[in-house]
């Protein structure tokens, strides 16, 4: 019986570190990463760029400073920097310095124009079903899970030390009682 319980234990040790390995290895490539290819990630909020750009994707734009031109997808803020859209340009107004722009999902324009200064770059590539990673109360959740599994899994790793420290004991004496039994 502790044959199968050792096993368990070691079991869940290593599922459970290859897992913390696992989530430190995506966080990394999805938050580290772009930041060393200077680009930014967005959560995708609608599908009006759809099939380009899902709703609850992540999005990641590279900041550009020269004017965009038509056709092109970008990125800009609304409503005075609160929310963040992508769209494509449909006509440059260099009166205003804005650019009339729709989503590739929708007939009618965006109303009013997004100004140059709005703009925050171009759409460099793009990860469907990953935005939920950029919510705040999920990454809250991670944590919590990342902690509990750091404490069951430094625990379980003690644990099993003791165990296998008292194997180890048991048969060191049991070797130490042939040795003296064969010596008499």
């Amino acid at each position: 019986m502790r044959g199968r319980s050792d096993e368990l234990l070691q079991k869940i040790t290593v599922v459970s570190g290859v897992a913390i390995v696992c989530l430190f290895l995506l966080a990394t490539v999805i938050i580290v990463m772009p930041h060393l290819l200077d680009l930014t990630p967005y959560v995708v909020e609608d599908n009006k760029m759809a099939p380009a750009y899902r709703k609850g994707g992540l999005l990641f734009v590279q900041r550009n400073d020269e004017q965009a031109a038509v056709g092109e997808a970008i990125t800009f803020y609304t409503n005075q920097g609160r929310n963040i859209k992508t769209r494509r340009i449909v006509a440059i107004d260099d009166r205003i310095h804005g650019y009339a722009v729709k989503g590739d999902n929708v007939k009618q324009l965006e109303m009013g124009l997004v100004h140059f200064r709005n703009l925050i770059g171009k759409p460099a590539f793009y990860l469907p079903f990953i935005g939920f990673l950029f919510n705040t109360r999920f990454m809250h959740v991670i944590k919590v899970i990342l902690f509990c599994l750091a404490i069951l899994l430094t625990f379980l790793t003690v644990l099993y030390q003791k165990k296998y420290q008292v194997k180890c004991h048991r048969l060191l004496e049991e070797q130490v009682e042939s040795q003296k039994e064969e010596f008499h």
